[in-house]
């Protein structure tokens, strides 16, 4: 008895491929993700919910995502470089001096995430405490913003702009300290301004990286 063949991944059907179809269906679970998971939170909304949403059956979800942690962390890194890449661009750009540079990379970073307040929930509070791989994830976040700001720091100290000093530590106290002023103003309604939290933001970078400028330039006075 010849077998039945086995139905090709590659098959065309109205013009969309299989591999396009599963794209399809996981762009519409990210972002289907992205509001459930803001609005209700993570562990409020389970997967069969997730598919309904989406349109999509357990069966392709499962396709798409090995469960619902794969979503979140999936997702998680899709807000991360969006953030990471509006920094660096900051970053980048040329003819810009230190005192602009600083509010403008501060700008970024905080807008990346509160253009779309749902970025800010689940990267700031729901991947908190979800497991540890994903709070694994969460920490390696923070080193990497940390490790783009260091390498900034290295290049004014390059330029004589800035002491040479640990920057690793100010930037790794720096990033954790903006999740915290991002996490309190969601869970506190925002009860300032957009504006006025990045105002506070960009003081305390303003605090830590050029405040080494200063303590330097006091303490080569004193000698």
């Amino acid at each position: 008895m010849s077998k039945k063949p086995v139905p090709s991944k590659r098959r065309v059907y109205g013009g969309v491929t299989a591999e396009q179809r599963v794209q399809e269906r996981r762009e519409r679970l990210l972002e289907t993700a992205l509001e459930l998971f803001a609005t209700q939170g993570y562990q409020n909304t389970p997967i069969e919910q997730l598919c309904t949403e989406a349109k999509v059956t357990t069966r392709h979800f499962y396709e798409a995502f090995p469960g619902r942690e794969a979503l979140l962390l999936a997702l998680y890194e899709r807000i991360i470089r969006t953030a990471q890449a509006a920094v660096r661009e900051v970053l980048q750009r040329p003819g810009l001096d230190l005192a602009t540079r600083i509010p403008m990379v501060m700008r970024a970073f905080v807008e990346s995430y509160v253009s779309d307040r749902r970025r800010a929930q689940i990267g700031v509070l729901e991947v908190v405490g979800v497991s540890p791989a994903v709070e694994k994830r969460r920490r390696e976040v923070i080193r990497e913003f940390a490790q783009v700001l260091e390498g900034y720091a290295d290049s004014l100290v390059a330029q004589g702009l800035l002491p040479r000093r640990d920057h690793h530590a100010v930037s790794l106290a720096l990033v954790g300290g903006i999740n915290e002023l991002l996490a309190e103003w969601l869970m506190s309604g925002h009860p300032g301004s957009l504006q006025q939290l990045q105002d506070v933001i960009n003081e305390v970078m303003q605090a830590l990286l050029l405040g080494g400028a200063v303590i330097a330039q006091q303490e080569a006075a004193k000698k």
